[in-house]
C-alpha cells in the first residue's frame, strides 16, 4: 500500500498546482494575454530546452541502441490507440473543434510527470530506461501527429486542409519543441555533451515547463462555470480511451512483440497515465478548443487518484 501512497503524491501535487492557477485566475491575476503568454513562453522556451535536457540526461548511446528493439511496442499500441481514435470520433459524430484533441488524448499520455513517479514507486531506479523509452515515442508522436491533429481542427476550409507531409503542415507541426527533442537526440547519438553551465540554464528554464503547463490548465479551467460543465458523451468518451483504449492496446501487443518483462509493465504504466498536461497549450496556441482540453486534462487527473493504484496492482499481478 505504501508504493500506492507514495506514487499518488504525482497526481495531488498537480491537483494543487492546478488549483493555483485556478484560484488566481478568478481573483484576477490573469487575463486573456497572460493565458496566451504562458502557453507561447511554455512552447517556445521552457519545453524545447527540458526536450534537450531530459534526453541528454537519461541516455547515452550504448543505452539509445541496446533498448532500441523496445521501441517496437509503443510505437505500435500507439499507433493503434489512434486509429481506435479515429474510429471512435467518426462513429460517435465528435464535434470538429474536438476530434484532434480527442484523438491526440486516446494515445498520448502524461508520461514523466505521474508516469515516472510511478514506476519508481513500482520498479524502482531500475525502470528509468523504459520510462524515457516510452517518453520518446509518447513526445514525438504528440509534437507529429498529434500536433497534426489538432491544427487540423483549426482549419475551416476542409476541402483545402493540408496533408500531412506538405509544408504547410510541416511547418506548423515542425515546432520548437520538437525541434528541441531532435536536437536532445542528436547529441545522444553523437556522444556529445554540452557544457555543464549550459546545461544548468538549460535545466533552470526547463523546470517551468510542468508547473506553467498545470497553472495554464487552471486557468482555462476557472473561465468554464463548474456547474455548467458538460459530461457530454466527447467527454466521457475521451476519459475511456485514456484509461481503457491504451492500456488495453499495450496487452494486446505485448504476446507478439519482443519485449523485456520490466519493459512491458513499465509500458502498461505509461500507457494508463492521465492526458498530457501541454495538450491544452497546443489547443490555446493554435485555437482549437482549449477548454474542453483542459477539462479532460483536469479530469483524467482526478479519476486517476482510482485508476492509477488500480492498473498498478493489477499489472504488478498478472505481468
Amino acid at each position: 500500500m505504501g508504493f500506492v501512497l507514495k506514487a499518488l503524491e504525482g497526481i495531488f501535487s498537480i491537483v494543487f498546482i492546478i488549483g493555483i492557477g485556478f484560484v488566481l485566475s478568478r481573483r484576477g491575476w490573469f487575463d486573456e494575454y497572460s493565458s496566451a503568454l504562458i502557453a507561447r513562453l511554455v512552447t517556445a522556451v521552457s519545453l524545447p530546452l527540458y526536450m534537450i535536457v531530459s534526453i541528454s540526461k537519461n541516455f547515452d548511446h550504448n543505452k539509445l541502441v541496446a533498448m532500441a528493439p523496445d521501441l517496437l511496442l509503443p510505437i505500435c499500441s500507439m499507433m493503434l490507440a489512434f486509429g481506435v481514435g479515429k474510429i471512435a470520433a467518426h462513429v460517435f459524430k465528435i464535434k470538429k473543434e474536438r476530434c484532434g484533441i480527442f484523438c491526440t488524448n486516446f494515445f498520448i499520455a502524461n508520461t514523466m510527470f505521474i508516469g515516472l513517479p510511478v514506476n519508481l514507486a513500482l520498479f524502482g531506479e531500475k525502470s528509468i530506461p523504459a520510462v524515457m523509452l516510452y517518453y520518446m515515442v509518447n513526445t514525438t508522436f504528440f509534437w507529429t501527429l498529434g500536433v497534426h491533429n489538432i491544427v487540423q481542427d483549426t482549419l475551416s476550409d476542409t476541402k483545402n486542409k493540408p496533408a500531412f507531409f506538405s509544408p504547410a503542415a510541416l511547418k506548423k507541426i515542425f515546432s520548437p519543441p520538437l525541434a528541441g527533442f531532435i536536437v536532445g537526440i542528436i547529441l545522444v547519438l553523437l556522444d556529445c555533451r554540452l557544457p555543464s553551465f549550459l546545461m544548468n540554464s538549460f535545466q533552470y528554464i526547463g523546470n517551468l515547463t510542468t508547473p506553467l503547463s498545470l497553472v495554464f490548465i487552471g486557468i482555462e479551467m476557472s473561465k468554464i462555470p463548474l456547474g455548467e460543465i458538460g459530461f457530454d458523451k466527447d467527454l466521457l468518451l475521451g476519459v475511456a480511451g485514456r484509461f481503457l483504449v491504451c492500456p488495453v492496446c499495450v496487452l494486446v501487443l505485448i504476446p507478439f512483440l519482443p519485449v523485456t518483462t520490466l519493459s512491458a509493465q513499465v509500458f502498461t504504466m505509461q500507457a494508463t497515465m492521465p492526458a498530457m498536461t501541454q495538450m491544452a497549450i497546443v489547443a490555446k496556441t493554435y485555437g482549437a478548443d482549449s477548454a474542453y482540453a483542459a477539462t479532460l486534462s483536469f479530469l483524467t487527473v482526478l479519476l486517476g487518484i482510482v485508476v492509477v493504484p488500480l492498473y498498478m496492482m493489477l499489472v504488478n499481478m498478472y505481468i
